[in-house]
């Protein structure tokens, strides 16, 4: 009787996600939800197997392997062209919303079609958690004789340089320019969020996540707080958008044409898309004159396992480095998700012991301070990440993105009562905690002329 149960409950689940979309080579099932007028006629609610809400619009993105049959489709699916996003991606307009999932599953099946899906209007969720002010200031920076050994151990890496000249992008939500830790570093901002602003504000006053990593990264080293772990770095703040892919996609690739060196994304969606794994692989094989962007993505914070079947998030990209958070104690934090796609782990803190930052001036942001005292989760775990390898740039600018990653695989430091595989890798872990002072030691003595050889013979692996 239970088996019949169970079997009727799944046949019933199958019928209301009856709907899909490809990505990933693979059929992502949708169910369509009530909608209300206020809506508009060209938007169409659906829900993911995830519960996740997801817009459909009147818009679809269409990547061609084959530009030959470009021409071909766009008239035999009455497509409207709006833009190209890259160089085979391009982003189009169907009739109504009601269409567009037909059309897209339809050209998907068509020879020369890399990938075909809608143009989603969907949430980001930011990897933070925050919670009331009572932390050890900066904490996550120090040696292996503080603190546990809880920090990255920065102070070496700092004899060498501070990040100046490399080209750091924040991707995120809510970015105060203007705040006094921030406003000498940043050397370009810009919006995608088109909401009919240039600066990269929150939307509403209650959401300044960025302003936080931000500071983690870059907070300027002038007396009047703390201080981010690359503090002399030209920052790009960009408010990321919550409208569309198509958006992100414009975001990444004005960040590559502009010569950014790293990405950090303190954020997900549990559902990547095949616009993004297309952009990413763009940015990591051709961004830096063929070196490689380093886009660093926070793992996220729900204590999942990502190599869970119906989990696809952006930080499991082969392309991006995943970071996972660990605690003033050394260990693994309780939220930190987990997986074989994990690269790294830097601190991220817990609600006893969080990260100190910058908040949004004045009445804004978390607590109506200028500071933030407890910032907690991967959120804060990634700008570390993306810090230390600002150093690493700024030491050596001629480091591909496969030696960073070689480099900080065998500079990370092995923790927690876990057991590694073969190639040094744990799901919570992934190769260990950063370690930004031995990474740049490295970095500098790769390009040290004298010392090369001795590098090269003593971390041989380390480069190809």
């Amino acid at each position: 009787m239970i088996k019949k149960i169970a079997v009727l409950l799944f046949a019933i689940n199958l019928s209301l996600f009856a709907d899909f979309y490809y990505s990933g080579g693979k059929k992502h099932y949708i169910k369509t939800l009530k909608t209300s007028k206020a809506l508009g006629s060209d938007t169409t609610l659906v829900q993911n197997e995830l519960g996740s809400t997801l817009k459909i619009t009147n818009k679809l993105i269409v990547s061609y392997s084959d530009l030959s049959v470009k021409n071909k489709i766009e008239n035999f699916y009455e497509l409207k062209f709006i833009k190209v996003l890259t160089n085979s991606m391009y982003l189009y307009q169907v009739e109504n919303s009601k269409l567009t999932l037909q059309k897209a599953n339809e050209i998907y099946e068509e020879e020369g079609i890399e990938f075909s899906h809608p143009d989603f209007v969907r949430a980001k969720k930011v990897r933070a958690i925050t919670s009331d002010p009572h932390a050890d200031l900066l904490w996550h920076l120090q040696d292996e004789f503080h603190y546990n050994d809880a920090g990255v151990n920065v102070v070496p890496a700092w004899k060498h340089t501070k990040g100046k000249g490399v080209k750091v992008a924040v991707y995120d939500e809510g970015i105060d320019i203007d705040h006094v830790e921030l406003r000498e570093n940043v050397y370009a901002f810009a919006n995608f969020n088109d909401d009919g602003r240039n600066l990269p504000y929150s939307v509403n006053e209650n959401s300044w996540h960025g302003t936080a990593v931000a500071g983690i990264l870059a907070a300027k080293e002038n007396h009047r707080g703390g201080v981010g772990i690359a503090p002399e770095i030209s920052l790009y703040a960009v408010r990321y958008s919550n409208d569309s892919v198509s958006k992100d996609i414009e975001a990444f690739t004005w960040l590559m044409s502009e010569g950014v060196s790293i990405i950090n994304n303190s954020w997900g969606t549990y559902a990547q898309l095949d616009a993004y794994s297309n952009i990413f692989r763009e940015l990591a094989t051709k961004g830096r004159d063929g070196k490689g962007i380093i886009l660093v993505f926070a793992s996220g914070n729900e204590n999942q396992n990502l190599d869970a079947t119906n989990i696809h998030d952006e930080s499991e990209s082969p392309y991006v480095f995943s970071i996972a958070a660990s605690t003033e104690k050394n260990l693994i934090a309780n939220y930190s998700n987990y997986g074989r796609s994990v690269d790294f782990t830097a601190p991220g803190g817990s609600s006893k012991s969080g990260l100190f930052t910058i908040d949004a001036t004045g009445a804004k942001g978390y607590n109506g301070s200028d500071f933030n005292y407890n910032f907690v989760g991967t959120s804060g775990a990634a700008p570390l990440v993306s810090g230390t390898i600002a150093l690493m740039l700024a030491a050596n600018p001629t480091l591909t993105r496969t030696n960073i990653y070689k480099i900080l695989k065998n500079t990370s430091s092995k923790l927690g009562n876990y057991s590694y595989d073969e190639n040094g890798h744990n799901v919570y872990w992934g190769y260990g905690k950063i370690n930004a002072g031995r990474a740049v030691e490295v970095a500098v003595s790769y390009k040290n002329s004298k010392l090369k050889n001795f590098a090269r013979t003593m971390f041989s692996e380390m480069f190809e």
